[in-house]
């Protein structure tokens, strides 16, 4: 009777936390100041809005696409991994990586050798 108490906790905590590794997510930021002070530089992408009416607008800054559960990327070969949380707005939430990115996501899970993380850049 006990295993089965037990197994009615686990399955439901691993199905969350293997759903969680498959949501993508990306920091806005206000400024490049402040995106740099997370990501190197190269990382750090402009990107334009603008207003309902087709005038003005403002510049934001994204960061890098990484999994919810580990705020890492891979990045000319190397472990990047983000060095605070300078975003200041909600992340913007995918489940698909840009095909066009400088960097890849890396995915955590059983089994994941946690590598050597260098912050190139900065």
């Amino acid at each position: 009777m006990r295993t089965k108490k037990l197994s009615l906790v686990v399955v439901p905590l691993l199905l969350t936390a293997c759903s969680q590794q498959n949501v993508l997510q990306q920091d806005v930021y206000n400024n490049q100041y402040s995106c740099q002070q997370d990501w190197p530089l190269d990382l750090c992408e402009q990107e334009s809005t603008e207003y309902s009416n087709g005038w003005g607008g403002r510049v934001l800054y994204m960061g890098p696409q990484y999994y919810k559960t580990i705020r890492k990327v891979r990045y000319l070969g190397n472990v990047v991994k983000a060095s605070g949380r300078h975003s200041h707005q909600k992340p913007i939430i995918s489940t698909n990586i840009r095909p066009n990115a400088k960097s890849t996501p890396i995915r955590g899970g059983f089994g994941y050798v946690n590598t050597t993380s260098s912050s190139a850049g900065g």
